[in-house]
């Protein structure tokens, strides 16, 4: 049985007899047309089939641009924006530095501070306990005016608080009041006998005037502190001083105020470089002598205080190694060798402390 084909505009087509749609906005460049037209096969009769477009681009030609729907990347100009913003990150930086740097500064000045404060006080404790002892000793053998000197140092010069001056203030009072007592001798009545039997008295003699008492004289204590310091005997010298500046304060005080800080002076550097004659260990009340004089006027000369300085960190890690508190005599003696490892003071080396602690703390 015959079956009618249907006609060839009515046959659908494959996917590979399908024409590719131009594009609306292609457009035949002038030229062309004429090579576009002869290209072109002859039309039959009756061909109503549709047929693929001819190229009207010669091979390797790219269509025109268009603007509109151009994507390619625009190089954008540099701001000015972004040099102003670098400086205000490297700014923001070098300020947060210093801060940083500031900070630190300020801990280590604060804790330096509170070191040279307990410093201070540890030295300013051990000297009330000194003056106090001696206080006490002067006041038993009757030196009543060189007690109240030694207390009034303590209880008004110093402020001490009660845990350190315990009865300083009472025994200032007794000093004072014993050296300011001058015994008055009783009016004495002599009778003499007559042959009368009714005797007549004889009117009493007038009471001898009591001399002063020289250690009340300002000008005999002056004058004892001047022999004392011609005879290099600076403790003496020290100790009269203190009284005439408890006595009288104003008298003569630029003198006395040189001789004592002279008399402090050279005792203490006898007491540190142990130059003392008796051979006793002085090395804390050098260092006491030497700030009471520095307290006075900054002494002479100048590498004297930080001698002192030295001296007392090796007492205080001397009595650590003796207490048996080795680590905290190793760091006082690792600084005392970057400074002097070879000092010694009575053959004690600051070396020898330090191999002694190192040797105990392992």
């Amino acid at each position: 049985m015959m079956v009618d084909r249907p006609p060839d505009s009515e046959q659908p087509l494959s996917s590979g007899d399908r024409p590719e749609r131009t594009p609306p906005d292609a457009r035949v460049p002038p030229g062309l047309e004429a090579d576009l037209l002869r290209d072109e096969p002859p039309l039959a009769e009756n061909d109503t089939r549709p047929r693929a477009p001819v190229s009207v681009l010669p091979w390797g030609e790219e269509p025109p641009i268009d603007p509109l729907a151009d994507t390619a990347e625009i190089v954008v100009g540099r701001t000015a924006a972004r040099p102003l913003l670098l400086a205000l990150v490297l700014g923001a930086t070098l300020c947060l530095c210093l801060l940083m740097v500031g900070f630190a500064g300020y801990a280590g000045y604060r804790d330096g501070l509170a070191t040279n404060d307990a410093r201070l006080t540890q030295t300013i404790a051990t000297g009330i306990a000194e003056q106090y002892q001696m206080g006490v000793n002067d006041l038993a053998q009757g030196y009543a005016e060189l007690a109240a000197a030694r207390f009034a140092w303590i209880v008004e010069t110093v402020n001490a608080p009660a845990a350190y001056a315990g009865d300083s203030a009472a025994l200032l009072a007794t000093a004072r009041a014993i050296a300011s007592y001058t015994p008055t001798p009783a009016p004495t009545s002599t009778y003499t006998p007559s042959a009368t039997p009714t005797p007549s008295p004889t009117p009493p003699s007038p009471s001898p005037t009591p001399s002063p008492e020289p250690r009340q004289d300002p000008a005999y204590l002056f004058e004892q502190a001047q022999t004392a310091l011609r005879l290099v005997r600076y403790e003496e010298a020290i100790e009269w001083l203190d009284a005439l500046r408890a006595l009288a304060p104003d008298y003569r005080s630029a003198e006395v105020e040189d001789m004592l800080v002279k008399a402090l002076t050279e005792q203490g550097k006898l007491y540190l470089r142990g130059q003392n004659p008796d051979g006793a260990d002085m090395l804390a009340r050098g260092v006491l002598l030497i700030y009471r004089a520095n307290d006075i006027r900054p002494v002479q000369p100048s590498t004297l205080l930080g001698e002192a300085i030295f001296v007392e960190m090796y007492l205080n890690a001397r009595n650590y190694v003796n207490g048996g508190y080795y680590a905290q005599a190793l760091p006082i003696l690792e600084e005392l060798c970057r400074m002097n490892c070879g000092w010694s003071y009575r053959g004690v080396s600051v070396q020898s402390l330090l191999e002694q602690a190192r040797g105990e703390a392992q």
